[in-house]
């Protein structure tokens, strides 16, 4: 995602919109609730700094009347869709036996549906691609990306694939065809960041942009609504647990104000960080900010600091399905039917091709952050890096946190294997006790 001081643009890729603080079941279609007007959602901020702000894809936090489409949020303009999710290519969204058409583009308060057969991913790409080269430079932008992929859609085929003669040329050494669907999503993406990034290098906004990277939950491997056949190993678990493998995020961010760049943190940092954090990268003073859960951590992505952050609470919302983070201790009682580990999708078949550096390196993100940058990442940096990012876990046998409740070292047992809280029964304590009095 960037964001940066004004003069600087601001570009997100993500899922779902920032601060949605909204805590249960996800919004069904036409269902009359969504996020608090009361609330201050970080464009609204931006906008107060002079930027201009966007966002395209997905909203997914209420639409129940005008006020609460994304244009009387703090976007200045949208396109894309309101529910939790559409159909890659007519963008129809099936729910309690009815479909309906689910594509918006807004302007100010001028709202029309947009009628269009094209793959989401590249329709996206493409409206990116138009802002950017449009936008007035001498004021700075936010440009939020909410993609579809790579999650699962109610259409025939669940992964739908913008190319299959191209995937199986590609891909076609993944034998189990699901998986090779949602490895064509991925990289479908994959080719929609770089083009923006290189429109943003070609309009020269690129030296002066933070972009952030960022998956707003765990894969979706199974389950009763949507299944991708995405991969969280080694880590136990899947979207809608409380275990690493549904709660743990992935990111990457880039901006030339990062002092020793090319590293991997594993500080502790939540969703609700990004809004103080983006907007005090911004040229913002995150002490304006108030009735926030999030803590500023720019300092600590942009100088390495210790982060601020030394606890989270992940869900309370009963007491069989709860779970926080104090320091490096996980508390945990999860009683739902995702716990395991999943095995049988590790990505690393031995027959599969060598990963490949050099792609990386002349892949069009790489080459246009290479043209403005004089910081120089090499093909032995890659493999360190990727090496120190991988999770390692030699024995996945899984502790029972159905009947009780678990208490895992996180950063030694990143992958919830052993409980420890009969070998520490006053850390477990101390945290039940911190967890209630939230």
């Amino acid at each position: 995602m960037p964001v940066c001081t004004p003069s600087r643009v601001a570009f997100l890729s993500g899922r779902h919109p920032l601060r949605t603080g909204m805590q249960g079941y996800p919004l069904k279609a036409a269902e009359p609730r969504g996020l608090h007007l009361n609330d201050t959602l970080l464009p609204e901020y931006l906008r107060k700094l002079g930027y201009t702000t966007h966002l395209l894809g997905k909203w997914h936090v209420g639409y129940l009347t005008r006020n609460y489409v994304p244009t009387r949020r703090g976007f200045d303009t949208f396109l894309g869709y309101f529910n939790g999710v559409i159909q890659y290519f007519n963008h129809t969204i099936e729910e309690n036996e009815q479909v309906g058409y689910d594509l918006h583009r807004i302007v100010g308060d001028n709202h029309t549906v947009e009628y269009r057969y094209d793959y989401m991913t590249n329709l996206i790409t493409e409206e990116a691609e138009n802002i950017i080269s449009s936008h007035n430079t001498e004021k700075p932008m936010y440009l939020q990306l909410a993609h579809l992929a790579s999650h699962a859609s109610n259409a025939e085929e669940a992964m739908e694939v913008y190319d299959w003669e191209e995937t199986n040329a590609t891909l076609g050494y993944i034998q189990d065809v699901n998986r090779r669907k949602f490895a064509s999503v991925v990289t479908t993406l994959d080719k929609s960041i770089g083009r923006v990034v290189d429109a943003l290098n070609k309009k020269d906004m690129l030296k002066n942009t933070i972009i952030l990277f960022i998956s707003d939950n765990g894969a979706q491997t199974e389950g009763p609504l949507y299944q991708n056949f995405g991969s969280n190993y080694p880590l136990r678990g899947l979207k809608f647990s409380l275990y690493e493998g549904g709660v743990r995020g992935a990111a990457c961010i880039y901006s030339p104000l990062i002092e020793n760049s090319s590293k991997v943190s594993t500080q502790l940092f939540h969703i609700t960080d990004w809004l103080p954090t983006l907007y005090s990268a911004a040229g913002g003073n995150s002490s304006d900010l108030y009735q926030l859960d999030g803590i500023d951590q720019w300092s600590t992505i942009k100088t390495q600091e210790a982060s601020k952050r030394k606890s989270v609470v992940i869900n309370i919302e009963d007491v069989d399905y709860s779970a926080a983070l104090m320091g490096r201790y996980k508390l945990i009682q999860d009683k739902s039917d995702f716990q395991k580990h999943y095995t049988n999708y590790k990505g690393n078949d031995p027959s599969y091709p060598k990963y490949n550096v050099t792609n990386i390196l002349e892949s069009p993100a790489a080459s246009a952050i290479a043209n403005i940058s004089n910081h120089i990442v090499t093909a032995n940096k890659i493999e360190e890096l990727r090496k120190e990012a991988t999770v390692v876990c030699e024995n996945l046998m899984t502790s029972d946190c159905e009947s009780r409740t678990c208490l895992f070292d996180i950063y030694e047992d990143p992958c919830e294997v052993t409980d420890i809280s009969s070998q520490y029964p006053e850390v477990r304590l101390n945290q039940n006790r911190k967890i209630r009095n939230i």
